[in-house]
């Protein structure tokens, strides 16, 4: 006859002894708590880099039109009224030497708004 002497009070160790051993549910639950602590504080940063990245293209955007709007007016004489007198020329405009945009540039914010140029050449 042979007599097993338990030290430990673990009940794991027993369970390992007999081939039981796993997880408590609570060290499960434990886990995914703090993964979603984790998961919770690493978010708002993938979120604030797609805004600036959006904000990086709008200015690039407004500094290209505004450009092409310098452009236009040292050939032409005046300013543009909008976006599109930089990508087609207007109806009767004989200095015209565009165009000066490849394409109407998109405002990354909010698709359907339409870059507008200002009295003095600035983009609005």
């Amino acid at each position: 006859m042979v007599v097993k002497i338990i030290v430990s009070t673990d009940k794991r160790a027993v369970k390992e002894e007999n081939g039981d051993f796993g997880f408590i549910l609570w060290e499960i639950l434990i886990v995914v708590f703090l993964m979603g602590i984790i998961l919770t504080l690493a978010t708002p940063h993938f979120g604030s880099a797609t805004n600036q990245v959006w904000i990086r293209i709008d200015s690039a955007n407004r500094a290209r039109i505004e450009g092409a709007v310098q452009l236009y007016r040292i050939d032409v004489g005046v300013y543009p009224l909008s976006v599109t007198d930089l990508v087609r020329a207007p109806n009767g405009m004989s200095e015209w030497a565009g165009p000066y945009l490849d394409e109407i540039p998109i405002n990354p914010f909010d698709n359907a708004q339409v870059y507008q140029i200002g009295t003095m050449g600035q983009v609005k």
